[in-house]
């Protein structure tokens, strides 16, 4: 049985002003350093065998963080990315419904299978994402890897094993440096944590 520790990122500035942030590959704020290295001491007990991250530097230099007291090297797998935004890249939340109403309306109703321009569906998300995931676990058939991704792979992977439709990612929370764990069964996936942040808070417990 493989446990993966699914992790998010630490902050980058776009997190904070609730910007879509895909492809763009920001650095992490002081606040998501800081994150990290709180990650790093929740995990620094857990006997990992792997940290794998995405290519995008928040996730790597966050896996870089939480791999070192365990002596790794994390392995960028560019499969858990986060979700291609396209023209959406850097734009307010806020301001999508006025930029793009018609495409945006259709976007919030059906995010599985509709794009934001020159950007990716959530379905073909989940379909890089999963097989990232299944590579980990053939080669990690036993013990604990630690993952760092982004926040709609994570949701999105969560609805998949929850046999959730995706379009309902939203309803799956994610804040920087969160921690989820899966354990990886014969024939199921069993959550065992979702959105797990205690370790960001003063006095924070141990793993």
């Amino acid at each position: 049985m493989t446990s993966i520790i699914l992790i998010r990122h630490g902050e980058v500035t776009w997190n904070r002003q609730a910007c879509y942030t895909g492809w763009t590959d920001l650095p992490l704020t002081e606040q998501g350093v800081a994150q990290a290295r709180r990650l790093a001491e929740r995990l620094r007990a857990e006997p990992l065998r792997a940290v794998y991250c995405s290519d995008l530097q928040r996730a790597s230099v966050t896996a870089e963080i939480v791999a070192a007291p365990h002596g790794l090297k994390p392995i960028i797998d560019a499969d858990l990315r986060e979700l291609n935004y396209g023209d959406w890249e850097g734009v307010a939340e806020v301001d999508l419904p006025a930029k793009y109403p018609e495409l945006y309306a259709k976007w919030v109703a059906d995010p599985a299978r509709v794009r934001a321009p020159s950007g990716e569906s959530f379905s073909e998300l989940l379909e890089r994402a999963n097989q990232a995931i299944s590579r980990i676990t053939e080669r990690y058939p036993e013990g604990s890897v630690a993952v760092v991704a982004h926040k709609s792979v994570n949701r999105t992977l969560i609805c998949h094993w929850f046999g959730v439709d995706i379009n309902l990612y939203k309803r799956i929370g994610q804040e920087n440096g969160a921690i989820n764990v899966i354990r990886m069964l014969l024939d199921r996936a069993q959550i065992d944590s979702i959105n797990d942040s205690c370790h960001l808070r003063p006095n924070p417990p141990s793993f």
